[in-house]
């Protein structure tokens, strides 16, 4: 159901992603999984910074980068954008990730390089990088650098907004950031596609300006499907595995950046942004059952939680950002459009 959500199925007639690359700074990929096995890019598309060249091929410690990867470019019907090609770099080891590794994935998908991380070539870095990642402990600018240099050329940065809901200011870092598109989730135990998923963390995110000051934001931008959604399964290399989390959102994102920069490659970040939230699904999005309101958050009995005291009647708000994303709406006809859908 994510995919056909998103409504990339639609678009697949004109585009499926083909010339663009995706980035994924996850657990690491099964890349001989049936649905990804075809859009690898061999060159220069994996790197490991905790083993190095022991294993000089994609392995994955967790499944979750698989499963992320097969949602953005799986084949089977799984991926949003299915020929697009995809590279990865294990930031994440069995979940867990040190700053040093991630950061050292951030480089190698600016410019990527060989197993021993010698002879990069940014001319093969990604043009969108999925950040299934974060931490809910605070503000830590150390990849504050990474994102501008990943901006500076070009590279549009998706995170996961974080599972910590459904309580205010949960928002991970570095989701809060102001320079990201970050991601919230849609879905209910019934898969529900218009009901925000429970777990979803809520702005607003309290990054830093360059002077240090402490800035409120609304959070996250958008949101997709993400609980839970089918995709690939690492530990069986043609099965599939249901997973929950705006780590499973995020990546629906990502595919639809690479749906946009197939149909024309020149976008820039402000003008992806702007299709992406000019034209998200509103109207159809549901509040949160009143059985979350009296334990997290300020009840009005009208449907109101209104986090960081901004009202979620209005658009964005801190649950779902602008809304749900549909990139059969940005390219309807197989045209950019940024005109929403009309309501019938």
């Amino acid at each position: 159901w994510g995919v056909t959500t998103t409504g990339a199925p639609d678009i697949w007639k004109y585009y499926k992603g083909k010339g663009v690359v995706v980035g994924s700074i996850d657990t690491g990929a099964e890349y001989r999984h049936e649905s990804l096995k075809n859009n690898w890019r061999a060159n220069k598309g994996w790197f490991n910074p905790y083993n190095g060249t022991l294993f000089p091929l994609p392995v994955d410690s967790a499944r979750h980068g698989t499963h992320t990867i097969g949602t953005m470019v799986g084949s089977h019907g799984i991926g949003v954008a299915p020929e697009a090609q995809w590279i990865a770099c294990m930031g994440l080891y069995i979940r867990e990730g040190s700053p040093e590794a991630l950061l050292k994935c951030g480089e190698f998908m600016l410019c990527p390089t060989r197993l021993d991380g010698t002879h990069p070539e940014c001319k093969l870095g990604a043009d969108v990088i999925n950040n299934s990642w974060g931490s809910t402990k605070g503000y830590y600018p150390v990849f504050e650098d990474m994102v501008t240099s990943w901006r500076a050329a070009g590279i549009t940065p998706i995170f996961s907004n974080g599972n910590a809901g459904p309580k205010c200011g949960t928002t991970g870092n570095p989701g809060m950031f102001t320079r990201v598109i970050s991601v919230g989730a849609v879905g209910s135990a019934q898969k529900d596609p218009n009901q925000l998923a429970a777990f979803s963390s809520k702005g607003p995110g309290y990054p830093r300006d360059a002077n240090n000051q402490t800035l409120t934001i609304v959070k996250p931008d958008i949101s997709a499907p993400g609980y839970p959604t089918l995709s690939a399964n690492a530990r069986v290399l043609d099965g599939y595995v249901l997973m929950a989390g705006t780590s499973m959102a995020a990546p629906h994102i990502a595919g639809i950046v690479a749906l946009l920069k197939s149909a024309q490659s020149d976008l820039t970040y402000d003008e992806i942004y702007g299709y992406l939230t000019k034209t998200a699904d509103r109207e159809v999005l549901k509040p949160e059952p009143e059985k979350w309101y009296f334990a997290n958050g300020t009840f009005r009995g009208d449907g109101a939680y209104n986090c960081g005291n901004v009202s979620d009647a209005s658009w964005p708000n801190n649950r779902y950002g602008y809304g749900r994303a549909n990139v059969g709406t940005i390219l309807r006809d197989g045209k950019l459009n940024d005109t929403p859908r009309p309501v019938c």
